[in-house]
């Protein structure tokens, strides 16, 4: 074999090598953009709902992922260039090394990236924890009334043989704030018991898909190959995680039956000492999901109601008129004991200082009840 044939062949065996390391980079490199995507999104969530602060170790690990992500995208450009050219062996063989060890390092950077919490509050609380649990943000005025609601849901939480518990009642009475409360109470305490707290929006339109999509970005499994998965699939691979830990899964604005087992989702028993707590406008709901546990939310007592809606609005507003205060108890009762519209149309009504702007909230409440439409009605009066 000549001289030129040596050299050309084993500048192929380095290349050939190459190529794949380079592969093999490229496909690590993917899967830290996408760990590190889901890390920012629960950062995010953590600051801008809950107004907390990143760890610093959350925020070294962020700047070190996105420097040998730029490092990474340098040498695949390296090697598209060394491939097409006929370079020297010796250089192909050092950017071949180079590559192997920038992807050890990509490899030793995305094994450090599953954090269980990624922020705290400016009080040293813990959130963003509970494998992958989302701290949702919730008011205090709107938790007026439903102190004991939340109570028995925690309670039920600890009871052995309760795992799925509905809360049910009509819409605007306070069954998400509540779900929130308990959601929320479980992630500050670090040592919760539980390896998972996942919270899933479900919504009238029933997409098990996205059910699963939403636990599997919660649970931390990252799989490039996740998307092309069958819908039986994906419940194989939450199950098979699932099944092997204990988890709290919250499910909020459940219309109609969630067949979670589909979804991949284990049934609580007594074994794993799991619990699934959801809300519904339905009874019916409740028993369709086999709650264990079903608990009504009612509305708030008048008194509860009239200190919740005068809160929003200000004494100031109440006040600043003789005739404000009897048509402000008006509007209020026509809010009919919901949290939400009584906090909601409160807060509408806080610059509202003449008895005709009441007197046209008032008239606007009686010929429809308090909804969207109506609340852009009171903003522009």
């Amino acid at each position: 074999m000549g001289k030129d044939l040596r050299s050309l062949v084993t500048r192929c065996i380095y290349v050939g090598k190459m190529n794949d390391n380079v592969r093999k980079l490229k496909l690590a490199t993917e899967e830290l953009k996408d760990l590190g995507s889901s890390v920012m999104k629960r950062v995010k969530i953590c600051e801008e709902q809950q107004q907390m602060k990143r760890l610093d170790k959350v925020q070294s690990w962020l700047r070190q992922a996105d420097t040998v992500i730029k490092e990474a995208e340098e040498y695949f450009l390296m090697s598209s260039s060394s491939s097409s050219s006929s370079g020297l062996i010796s250089s192909s063989h050092k950017l071949e090394k180079k590559i192997c060890k920038k992807l050890k390092e990509v490899q030793e950077i995305k094994s450090r990236g599953m954090f269980e919490v990624v922020a705290e509050s400016i009080g040293g609380g813990i959130g963003g924890g509970g494998g992958g649990g989302l701290t949702v943000k919730d008011s205090d005025e709107q938790t007026i009334g439903l102190e004991a609601v939340s109570g028995l849901v925690w309670r039920c939480l600890t009871m052995e043989n309760t795992g799925i518990i509905g809360l049910y009642g009509v819409e605007g009475v306070g069954k998400t704030t509540v779900l929130t409360q308990v959601n929320n109470r479980l992630l500050q305490q670090k040592a919760n018991g539980f390896d998972f707290v996942l919270w899933v929006f479900v919504s009238k339109n029933l997409n098990l898909e996205k059910i699963q999509d939403t636990i599997r970005e919660k649970i931390g499994f990252l799989d490039r190959t996740w998307m092309s998965k069958t819908e039986e699939e994906k419940a194989a691979k939450i199950f098979e995680i699932l099944s092997k830990r204990r988890f709290a899964l919250f499910l909020d604005d459940v219309w109609e039956k969630v067949d979670l087992v589909k979804a991949g989702v284990p049934p609580p028993d007594a074994q794993n000492r799991s619990k699934i707590v959801f809300t519904t406008c339905s009874e019916e709901v409740c028993k369709e999901m086999s709650a264990q546990t079903k608990i009504k939310v009612e509305k708030l007592a008048w008194e509860r109601a009239w200190d919740l809606f005068k809160k929003n609005v200000g004494e100031d507003t109440v006040k600043s008129h003789p005739d404000i205060a009897k048509v402000a108890q008006e509007v209020a009762a026509k809010c009919d004991g919901l949290p939400l519209a009584l906090v909601t149309i409160g807060r509408a009504m806080a610059s509202k200082k003449t008895p005709q702007e009441w007197r046209d909230a008032l008239y606007i409440l009686s010929n429809s009840p308090p909804n969207f439409s109506v609340l852009k009605l009171l903003d522009r009066n």
